[in-house]
């Protein structure tokens, strides 16, 4: 049996120095696989051999021959070594609840690689604190052994101190649309307007503009007049970001590298701006990551036109997985993601779609139902909004309040049942939108029963429907313009730079819950008079 499998090993390797006899005409190439072929007959398999198919990516031969070798009853000696080697397989091929049980197998027998494995498993399911535990009884069986420690293990450990900060601070995100799209094209699934600018491949940009190598997406805005992407630094051998403008002659101006915060250690890559220019998102694998590439977002000091400290954007958004981009199509109330938190096969990853969020909220909610909602495995969790209530962030801004206890879509009271039906049509109407679509005129976005949005009086013919809408859109601005006017109260009260404003606030926290009993009063009378 070992005989046989092994030829089976080496007939890989023979493969693989025949393509690379074809690829570099290297006659010798084919004499070194005879000769390995005629060296290695009559050895058995071993965990090393099959370490040899996973480093080369050929997961799925090592774990048929690991679970061949397995089978045939590998020695006790073995039979760790061949648990780990089958778990690792397992776990580079997305098979997590597989992988699992082979690393414990292999811990069970002593096998100290198997509790980095397990730790690593660990962060991909949000379980930080037990992802610590294991990385630590990783560590002290190597040093007992006096075996070095793996390369990547201080990477690990970091991203598990910062994956459980972010996790205690988990945003409450309404996901309301998952697509599985190529990797190598995903930008081009974003559905956005005209509005939101564009996204492209890097190659995109005009040739002859800037000397690095180029890498990732581009962003050009709705204008084309300002363009940013990636370019390799030759003295840091990093991606950083670069920008530059379409002057007034047509002709586009050298481009210069963005601020020096965006220089940071590790990759910096597709940029998206925010359409009113003052909030930039990128993705960058360096420091306060909660894994390989993580999203961050910097916002421009409107006094200096310089952008601030970036913040990481923090979980559900980021994973212990690679994250990519984020985009934002302000036009429709909604943002994009994209991840390969699921592992998908054929080179997929998913696009995440969620309604943006008024203000910024923390879910209040037990660490298991945070892992569900982080996870992702069913977006319809992050439909309901939890039943407590939650306290004010650290700057300030309203987390959620006694008026809050219900589903809030941009603002306005659902129950669970009409959110379902509004999240499902939102995401509908998000599919249909033509990348590029030029904008329409949005004085209000109002989702109809079945599908379909009204966005201003002109999109309805009854005198009294149109009477409605027309109150709708005049209250619901004014609900707007008094909701932002509080939420900087709020924030002016939290820093103590305006203590005697407490009055001020109570009046003002009526009159808005006052405006949006009226609004949701306004839209039942609309529901009404469209049902007839």
């Amino acid at each position: 049996m070992y005989k046989k499998i092994f030829f089976h090993l080496l007939s890989i390797k023979f493969e693989h120095l025949l393509m690379d006899c074809k690829n570099k005409s290297n006659i010798r190439a084919i004499a070194l696989a005879a000769v390995a072929l005629i060296c290695f007959e009559g050895r058995s398999v071993t965990a090393d051999s099959i370490r040899e198919l996973i480093e080369s990516g050929d997961y799925a031969t090592a774990i048929q021959l690991a679970e061949e070798a397995l089978a045939e009853g590998g020695g006790d000696k073995s039979a760790g070594q061949l648990y780990q080697v089958l778990g690792e397989a397992q776990y580079h091929s997305g098979m997590r609840k597989e992988s699992s049980l082979a690393f414990q197998e292999a811990k069970d027998r002593g096998v100290a690689d198997a509790s980095l494995y397990l730790g690593r498993l660990a962060m991909l399911d949000y379980r930080f604190d037990e992802a610590q535990t294991l990385f630590g009884r990783y560590a002290e069986m190597q040093r007992k052994a006096k075996r070095p420690l793996d390369v990547d293990l201080a990477y690990d450990q970091a991203d598990v101190a910062e994956g459980k900060r972010q996790f205690e601070r988990m945003q409450d995100v309404v996901v309301i649309d998952a697509v599985q799209v190529p990797r190598e094209d995903f930008f081009r699934h974003l559905r956005l307007p005209l509005s939101a600018g564009r996204v492209v491949a890097s190659s995109e940009i005009p040739a002859g503009i800037g000397i690095g190598e180029r890498g990732g997406t581009a962003f050009i805005s709705e204008s084309g007049e300002l363009m940013m992407w990636s370019e390799l630094n030759d003295s840091t051998g990093m991606m950083q970001l670069v920008e530059a403008t379409r002057l007034m002659d047509g002709s586009i101006s050298a481009p210069h590298g963005a601020p020096d915060f965006l220089g940071q250690e590790g990759d910096v890559i597709n940029p998206f701006l925010s359409a009113d220019g003052t909030t930039l998102y990128y993705a960058a694998n360096g420091e306060n990551s909660v894994g390989g590439y993580d999203l961050f977002i910097a916002t421009r000091d409107p006094q200096t036109g310089d952008y601030l400290q970036p913040v990481n954007a923090g979980i559900p958004f980021n994973s212990s997985a690679d994250e990519y981009i984020m985009a934002i199509d302000e036009e429709n109330g909604v943002g994009w993601w994209a991840t390969d938190r699921h592992y998908l096969p054929d080179g997929k990853i998913t696009l995440y779609v969620y309604v943006l969020p008024e203000e910024r909220r923390l879910l209040q909610a037990n660490d298991e139902e945070k892992r569900l909602r982080a996870r992702l495995d069913d977006i319809r969790l992050t439909w309901t909004l939890p039943d407590s209530d939650s306290e004010e962030d650290d700057d300030g801004t309203e987390s959620l309040d006694d008026n809050d206890s219900d589903d809030d879509v941009r603002g306005l009271r659902m129950n669970p049942s009409e959110a379902a039906k509004h999240y499902t049509a939102l995401a509908a109407g998000i599919r249909k939108i033509e990348p590029g679509q030029k904008p329409r005129r949005h004085d209000c976005v109002i989702p109809l029963p079945g599908g379909g949005y009204i966005y201003s009086a002109d999109d309805v013919k009854s005198a009294d429907q149109k009477k409605i809408i027309e109150e709708y859109i005049v209250a619901e601005r004014q609900y707007r313009a008094d909701k932002e006017r509080l939420a900087e109260m709020r924030r002016d009260y939290a820093r103590q730079t305006s203590r005697s404003a407490s009055g001020e606030i109570a009046r003002l926290e009526n009159e808005v819950e006052h405006q949006r009993d009226s609004l949701t009063a306004l839209l039942s009378a609309f529901y009404r008079s469209w049902r007839r």
